[in-house]
């Protein structure tokens, strides 16, 4: 009897271990779930040799020595889905969509491309998808809240793939559809958004298609163009992860390619699964792809009459009013104070909200511009000259 009630006790013991290591395993949270299709690598193969001229030209603007080359800002309209609680309450708060929105500009402005919101946000009032939202899930939303012709964005509480692992999010790009799906706490990291934008604009995880299986991309580069994410300035990725990547964001990993050779990934690439802490920029080739494959594919992102007016393409010459700052920022009192403004003639503005609206503008008088109508939030400041351009935040 003593026996049986051991055993019974012992048996008891391994089954709450086992039942708290699966429980532990469904809390881990995955980078990303988006996936590379067969037609997404078509469909970027079918666009390449219109694709090769706009990289170019990238490369060109990129490298060019003249302060009056400029660089085209490409403006992209964004629908923002807020998905809350039944009765209204909860999901990502402005200051968090902000933040958001202006970390993803950051990012994206290497790329020549800058994210605005398209008309209104869009609340989902809905608390199953708000506290469990599941990958497939967005067949249901797209039905009644989705704007055809741009780029959707959907935030949520909480979403969870088939395997019911805890994720940050996915993108899709297929049907004539580019959307993403992003858990609130993701957007706000500084990578996840900006990671699933990435697929958005043709790229692909530095391991490869396939988050599965050990890339074939060689660590010396020799077939980088046609294996992994098929770029040649992003080193040979293994698959990065929490695991494999320390706080300091170095490679802790031991595997060897085909050849033999150590793998040496790239920690702070955005599209990589490393430590979203670390991923922080895109190399130049994923940038110069970005930029070529919207202007290669640019009706499937721009297709609505009603957004052209905020498309309207500006140059950004850096020189001469980059010298402008706003100071202090946030703004004390009823008025902007530009400092170093003095000494250029005939300087204009406009105040833009972060939904691209223009709120006013006017004629910039002894270096200030009165915000006394402007409620508290932040906004974008626009200064042009006879010869340039130039964008500012600031906090009111």
């Amino acid at each position: 009897m003593k026996l049986s009630f051991t055993k019974y006790f012992a048996t008891l013991f391994i089954l709450l271990i086992w039942s708290t290591s699966l429980f532990a395993q469904n809390l881990i949270e995955n980078n990303c779930e988006t996936v590379t299709t067969k037609d997404n690598i078509e469909h970027l193969k079918s666009l390449r040799l219109e694709m090769k001229p706009y990289e170019q030209d990238f490369y060109n603007k990129q490298y060019a020595k003249s302060s009056k080359s400029g660089k085209t800002i490409n403006k992209i309209p964004v629908k923002i889905h807020i998905i809350r609680n039944s009765n209204g309450s909860n999901g990502l708060d402005q200051y968090q969509l902000e933040d958001a929105i202006e970390n993803l500009n950051s990012i994206y402005a290497n790329a020549n491309m800058q994210f605005y919101v398209f008309e209104e946000i869009n609340y989902i009032d809905e608390t199953n998808s708000y506290d469990h939202f599941i990958k497939g899930d967005e067949k249901n939303l797209l039905e009644t809240n989705y704007a055809a012709g741009i780029i959707n964005i959907y935030f949520t509480n909480y979403i969870e793939n088939a395997s019911e692992q805890s994720i940050c999010g996915y993108g899709i790009n297929q049907d004539n559809k580019k959307l993403i799906l992003m858990k609130n706490n993701c957007a706000t990291n500084n990578s996840s958004l900006a990671h699933e934008m990435g697929h958005i604009f043709s790229l692909v995880h530095t391991h490869g298609p396939s988050s599965s299986t050990l890339t074939t991309e060689l660590v010396d580069g020799s077939n980088c163009d046609t294996d992994g994410d098929g770029i040649c300035d992003t080193p040979a990725d293994p698959r990065l992860s929490t695991k494999n990547t320390n706080s300091n964001c170095e490679y802790i990993g031991g595997l060897t390619d085909a050849n033999g050779d150590l793998f040496s990934p790239d920690t702070e690439n955005i599209m990589s699964y490393s430590r979203k802490a670390c991923r922080s920029y895109f190399s130049t080739q994923q940038l110069a792809r970005m930029y070529a494959f919207f202007q290669a594919d640019i009706n499937g992102f721009i297709q609505s009459d009603n957004n052209i007016e905020l498309n309207e393409d500006y140059s950004v010459i850096e020189h001469d009013l980059k010298t402008i700052s706003i100071y202090p920022n946030p703004v004390i009192g009823h008025k902007i104070q530009l400092k170093d403004a003095q000494g250029f003639s005939s300087l204009t503005f406009k105040i833009m909200n972060l939904q691209g609206q223009t709120l006013y503008g006017g004629t910039i008088s002894n270096s200030q511009i009165s915000i006394e109508n402007l409620s508290s939030g932040s906004y974008i400041l626009v200064l042009t000259n006879a010869d340039s351009r130039i964008i500012k935040r600031f906090i009111k």
